[in-house]
């Protein structure tokens, strides 16, 4: 089996200590998703409830970890426009959002938080925070487009 998957870490590992059953690679992919996960996500990982195995309180609840130890840190990004230019529109971005909710063409996006130092005078119906407005707003002009 270990002939067929994708050469990385986690066929090093079965190489290495092979698996005495598929439950137990079962539990070594999931560690080894995981960490994938985490690297992606920019130090960010869920952990989904499990089986017991001895640990009652962890099948329960999900757990958020912080575990910036492990990833290089990384500068802080601005987001740049994925158009250089955009249509022209005869109705605001605040009336084309409504619309399309109202019309089920997009989902609800989730509220987003407000970042720190924001400028509280404007405020972003797409995101639902403040900092700017829904008609700079460059996911929704993303979105439109």
């Amino acid at each position: 089996m270990v002939t067929a998957l994708r050469p990385g870490p986690f066929v090093d590992s079965l190489c290495k200590k092979l698996a005495a059953n598929m439950n137990e690679m079962r539990i070594r992919a999931t560690k080894f998703m995981r960490l994938e996960e985490l690297r992606d996500s920019g130090g960010q990982l869920k952990l989904e409830p499990q089986a017991s195995h001895g640990h009652p309180s962890v099948d329960k609840f999900r757990v958020r970890e912080k575990l910036s130890f492990l990833l290089p840190a990384r500068p802080k990004e601005t987001r740049l426009p994925r158009f250089t230019n955009y249509t022209p529109l005869n109705v605001s971005r605040g009336r084309v959002l409504e619309e399309a909710l109202s019309a089920y063409l997009m989902p609800v996006p989730r509220k987003a938080a407000t970042p720190r130092n924001a400028d509280t005078s404007k405020h972003c119906h797409f995101h639902q925070n403040y900092g700017h407005t829904t008609e700079e707003c460059l996911a929704l002009k993303d979105k439109i487009e």
